[in-house]
């Protein structure tokens, strides 16, 4: 008897545990993904900042443990539900782009993630930086060391260092609260001691459409955090809304021409560009996503379930159990729909997906952070418990381990890239 094929859309949060831990004695299992890594995306600041190496931030979907898992570098372009057809393009190389091809399913995991969100923004996708990729977090770093080179040429004005040296993160929420922390201790533990000539001159500036930072926290963490910040010299712009960005310059309708040397985008997500494809139930307010029942399987326009089709991850949500899209919500279906479909094989009934509400942590620079959930924490503790949770979004211990050595090697000598 043959087993049944299980494909799987998406190599994030919710689809790499699919991938590594489905039953390959029971089910075959296809990975149809762009990236052929797992981005752990809390991870990224610190790997841009030096505290590790990006390798570290990531993990293949391939892995010599599990050779029967046949993983597929192809954008995942339409689906026939009725047929269980994937029709997918290569995302190899130019020479592949036109030559298209299906594959066949007996049960489709959808989960392709979002795609980044600029509002429309003029100028954004072409100057910005942003903070969801390895890749991204290398231009980062190489960013950092060409502003600050930049501002040390002979010749340069003190305004012009100022100018070269303002940080512009754009998003008031964890992402962009981390990556301001991050990048502030990297300049006041590391870089300035390699930049005499430059302290006092380097600037991080937020902004944020909201009226306050962290938004998703109690209302006291976030003044704390706004305390926290103001008192790093940490500029905060909220309710700030960005026009147009240029190469070396935001234009907002509350100031005008802004200038800036790094400019992070840290906040939005978009659509997947296969949702919009699919004859589903979506939701109807905010960005659209794949409707689900409590069993992860997605519903049809009249609201019925389609057999042996799920969805989850920033692209799906449960209809009437609306959850937020973070790492935590796509691991922890992950997980779910992971020992479902291995009790199902076994002939175990299904039982309904319940997710465990988790603290919610901030990094604040310079040991400092805050925790939201039963209680709340601030302060140096705050931060412990965020360094050490940073771990627990690794799924190996090598790469546990390897970080945690990282982190002892800065401690004694620093960052490679500012050593003592």
């Amino acid at each position: 008897m043959s087993k049944p094929t299980v494909a799987v859309i998406g190599s994030g949060w919710a689809g790499f545990v699919l991938s590594q831990q489905l039953n390959v004695a029971k089910y075959n299992v296809k990975v149809i993904s762009p990236v052929r890594t797992i981005q752990y995306t809390p991870l990224l600041a610190s790997a841009a900042c030096g505290l590790f190496n990006f390798r570290l931030a990531e993990e293949p979907v391939r892995r010599r443990s599990r050779p029967n898992v046949e993983y597929y570098k192809a954008i995942a372009e339409q689906i026939d539900l009725e047929k269980r057809i994937i029709k997918c393009k290569p995302s190899v190389s130019e020479f592949w782009k036109d030559k298209d091809y299906d594959i066949s399913y007996d049960k489709i995991v959808i989960a392709p993630g979002c795609a980044i969100q600029t509002f429309g923004t003029p100028g954004a996708l072409e100057h910005a930086l942003f903070l969801r990729t390895t890749n991204d977090a290398r231009l980062i770093q190489q960013r950092i060391l060409e502003i600050l080179d930049a501002a040390s040429l002979p010749g340069v004005t003190e305004q012009q260092q100022r100018d070269i040296l303002t940080i512009r993160i754009v998003g008031g929420g964890a992402i962009g609260i981390e990556a301001t922390a991050e990048l502030y201790d990297l300049w006041y533990e590391d870089m300035r001691f390699l930049y005499p000539h430059l302290d006092g001159k380097l600037s991080i500036v937020i902004h944020d459409v909201a009226p306050t930072i962290l938004s998703t926290f109690d209302e006291k963490l976030g003044n704390y955090a706004t305390k926290s910040l103001h008192e790093k010299k940490v500029e905060l712009k909220t309710s700030s809304h960005i026009e147009k960005v240029e190469q070396d310059a935001i234009y907002t309708k509350e100031d005008g021409r802004l200038p800036y040397g790094m400019l992070i985008w840290a906040t939005g997500n978009k659509v997947n560009p296969l949702i919009d494809t699919l004859d589903v139930k979506k939701t109807e307010k905010g960005m659209p996503r794949i409707l689900t029942d409590k069993y992860l399987r997605v519903l049809r326009p009249d609201g019925t379930p389609i057999d042996n089709t799920y969805a989850m991850g920033d692209a799906a949500d449960i209809e009437g159990y609306s959850l937020p899209t973070l790492a935590e919500a796509a691991l922890q279906k992950g997980e779910y729909l992971t020992r479902e479909l291995n009790n199902e094989a076994e002939g175990a009934a299904a039982r309904p997906f319940e997710y465990k509400q988790k603290v919610h942590l901030a990094y604040l620079g310079k040991h400092d952070g805050v925790i939201g959930g039963k209680q709340d924490w601030t302060g140096e503790g705050a931060w412990l418990a965020w360094r050490s949770g940073s771990l627990s979004w690794t799924r190996s211990w090598r790469r546990k381990i390897m970080i945690s050595i990282s982190w002892l090697f800065v401690w004694l000598g620093g960052r490679d890239i500012a050593r003592k």
